[in-house]
């Protein structure tokens, strides 16, 4: 029993202080920017942080996206078949952020026709898309721009290129497309650390007060 209590006030301030600092996240889901290819600069927005009584500790930014169109291809030799594709590829890129850096482009998205047979004067369309993703990587120290409770911006372009290629010379071939991008803002947060109330404490005390006491008149009676 001695020993016991031994123990037990040797884990008193773990007792009164465990659990009371804590690190968690909060993942949020930005607004979308689209529209017929290139983009320029458009915004992607997101939400601030604003949780109160916690502390940033980093923010981490994933951004994702895709294309979709489509690929007409024409045989312009009237009297014989031609073969030919026709290959979409965007690139994504994203305006400069205060404490990330990484190099655009980011990901690429592509589609195409694969090779296909046209008869003579044929002309056909294709649809298609892809998708990418990537990640703008980690802010551990500027946390200004991305806490408050309003908004930040993350700005899109696209780079598109176009190749195709048939079996004769009469062969061509153009695409049309729209590009979408969004991203994910992963907040990591410290919960501040709170001090146990002098009343919690005292009822604590006394009841190790009232152990020792049985465990003493335990002890007496043996």
């Amino acid at each position: 029993m001695k020993r016991f209590g031994k123990h037990l006030f040797a884990i008193l301030p773990t007792l009164l202080f465990a659990g009371i600092a804590s690190a968690d996240t909060l993942i949020v889901n930005c607004s979308t920017a689209s529209g017929p290819t290139e983009l320029v600069s458009q915004a992607i927005t997101c939400g601030q942080f604003n949780i109160g009584g916690a502390t940033l500790s980093s923010v981490s930014i994933a951004v994702n996206g895709g294309i979709a169109g489509s690929i007409t291809l024409t045989n312009g030799d009237v009297n014989n078949p031609q073969s030919g594709s026709g290959t979409t590829t965007t690139s994504f890129s994203f305006g400069p952020l205060n404490g990330f850096s990484f190099v655009n482009p980011i990901y690429p998205a592509s589609f195409t026709t694969g090779l296909q047979a046209l008869t003579a004067g044929q002309t056909a369309t294709f649809g298609g898309g892809g998708i990418g993703s990537g990640s703008l990587g980690n802010d551990n120290t500027l946390f200004g721009d991305y806490s408050g409770g309003g908004f930040f911006d993350i700005f899109v372009s696209t780079s598109t290129f176009f190749s195709s290629g048939g079996t004769g010379g009469s062969f061509s071939a153009a695409q049309s497309s729209n590009a979408n991008a969004t991203a994910v803002v992963t907040y990591t947060y410290d919960v501040a650390a709170v001090a146990p109330e002098p009343s919690t404490i005292s009822l604590f005390g006394m009841g190790l007060l009232g152990f020792s006491f049985l465990a003493r008149k335990f002890k007496v009676r043996n």
